[in-house]
C-alpha cells in the first residue's frame, strides 16, 4: 500500500518526459531500483530516446514531482521472434532498434517510487500505453517483464512452473499479477534477460497485449503476367521518299497491335534496309 496521504495530493498529471526533468528522474529511478546495480539511465540516453520516439516517454507527476515514468521504443515484431536480451531488444542500450515503420511498441521501462506504490499509477502508465498503441495502428505491446519472485522458488521448479503458480494464484508475484491483471498474456520464457537481475534469476517473461484494433496497412503490388503477349509484323518491302514515312509505316503497325493489348510488336529484322539505298544514293 501507498505510504502517501493522498489528502495532500493536489494534483496528478501525466506528461511527456522532457530533457529538463532528468536529475529528477534519475533520483527516481535510483529510488525505485535500490536492489539492482547501476540502475538508472544515463542522460544522453534520454535524450536519444525523446529525439527518436518522443510520445513513448512519459511520466507521472505528483505535486509537479516525478513519481512514476514509462518509457518505450517501436520495433518490427518478426526481428525478436527468439530468444534475445534487453540489451539486444535497446540496440545496446542506444536504442538503434527503434524503428518508425515497426509494428508493435516495446515496453523497455516502467518504475514507480516505492512510497506511491498502490496508488493504480501502473494501470494509468499501461492505459496511456495501450490509448497511444492504437493510435500508431500498432499490432500490440510487448516488453520482457521481471519476474522478482522467482529466486524464492528457483530451487523447486523452473521458470514455467512458477508462471503456471502466479497465474493459479498459488505463489504472489507483484510484478507478474499487475501485468496479468492488466490483460497481458505470457508468451514465452526469456532465459538471460536482464543481466544482474538475482531476484528474477536473469529471467523475464515476454508479456504481450493484442490490440483489436489494429489494422494491417495494405501494401499495393503488381502481379507477375505469366503470359506476353507478341504482335508480329508481316513487313511489305515498298519505297520510302524517306525516314518520316517510314516511321508513320511503323507507327500503324504499333496502333494495330496495341488494339490487340499486345506487349511488344516485333518487326523483321532489317525492315529499314531500303534506308540504306536512300544514304547511298
Amino acid at each position: 500500500m501507498s505510504d502517501i496521504n493522498m489528502s495532500k495530493i493536489d494534483n496528478l498529471n501525466l506528461e511527456f518526459l522532457q530533457l529538463k526533468d532528468y536529475e529528477e528522474l534519475k533520483h527516481a529511478m535510483i529510488d525505485s531500483y535500490s536492489n539492482l546495480p547501476d540502475s538508472y539511465w544515463r542522460e544522453e540516453q534520454i535524450k536519444t530516446l525523446i529525439n527518436k520516439f518522443p510520445e513513448g516517454q512519459v511520466v507521472l507527476k505528483v505535486n509537479e514531482e516525478i513519481v512514476a515514468c514509462a518509457l518505450s521504443i517501436v520495433v518490427k515484431y518478426d526481428d525478436f521472434s527468439g530468444q534475445y536480451t534487453y540489451e539486444q531488444v535497446t540496440g545496446n542500450y542506444k536504442f538503434t532498434t527503434h524503428d518508425d515503420d515497426g509494428d508493435v511498441l516495446y515496453g523497455i521501462e516502467v518504475f514507480i517510487k516505492p512510497q506511491y506504490r498502490g496508488m493504480r499509477l501502473g494501470r494509468r502508465l499501461y492505459d496511456y500505453r495501450k490509448e497511444l498503441c492504437e493510435n500508431l495502428n500498432l499490432r500490440g505491446i510487448a516488453f520482457g517483464g521481471r519476474i522478482p519472485n522467482y529466486h524464492n522458488h528457483a530451487s523447486e521448479m523452473t521458470p514455467k512452473e512458477y508462471i503456471e503458480k502466479v497465474r493459479n494464484k498459488e505463489i504472489t508475484d507483484s510484478v507478474l499479477n499487475f501485468q496479468l491483471s492488466n490483460d497481458f498474456h505470457v508468451s514465452r520464457v526469456l532465459k538471460n534477460y536482464l543481466d544482474g537481475d538475482k531476484a528474477s534469476m536473469e529471467f523475464a517473461v515476454l508479456l504481450e497485449w493484442d490490440n483489436i484494433y489494429y489494422t494491417k496497412p495494405v501494401t499495393e503490388t503488381t502481379a507477375l503476367k505469366s503470359t506476353v503477349r507478341l504482335g508480329l509484323i508481316q513487313w511489305q518491302m515498298r519505297p520510302y521518299s524517306g525516314f518520316d514515312e517510314l516511321m508513320q509505316q511503323v507507327e500503324y503497325f504499333v496502333d494495330a497491335v496495341a488494339a490487340y493489348r499486345s506487349d511488344f510488336a516485333l518487326f523483321p529484322e532489317y525492315f529499314n534496309r531500303h534506308l540504306w539505298l536512300l544514304t547511298i544514293s
